[in-house]
């Protein structure tokens, strides 16, 4: 991705780290921070919003390819042709902001700011 300088290897390369390793940990925590704070049940876990948007886009857009929304939520797919497991090496990352971006979910209101 030419945004990565040539020895990046990480989009947040400043993301900490859990006492496991795991890069990820800090999105789990705020989830559960916000899920506390919108008194939500225990069984909704950060899980459960991935599965969420799975479901979510692969109903709406039929042009998306399973391998993007697979490669965009963090899973292998099961489903995978031989030729999508022996010559696909990377997916353009246009592609993978395209399926980002045709999420909606319009009961959240986020005030994220233009970059």
């Amino acid at each position: 991705m030419s945004f990565l300088k040539p020895d990046q290897h990480f989009l947040f390369p400043d993301l900490p780290t859990s006492s496991e390793g795991v890069r990820g940990a800090a999105f789990g925590q705020a989830f559960s921070k916000l899920k506390t704070k919108l008194d939500l049940p225990a069984e909704i876990t950060f899980h459960s919003f991935r599965h969420t948007v799975s479901t979510k886009l692969r109903n709406q857009n039929a042009s998306f390819r399973e391998l993007w929304i697979d490669r965009v939520l963090g899973h292998e797919a099961s489903h995978r042709s031989q030729g999508t497991m022996n010559y696909t090496s990377s997916i353009d990352v246009q592609n993978l902001k395209s399926v980002i971006e045709a999420l909606e979910f319009p009961m959240f209101k986020l005030d994220i700011p233009e970059t």
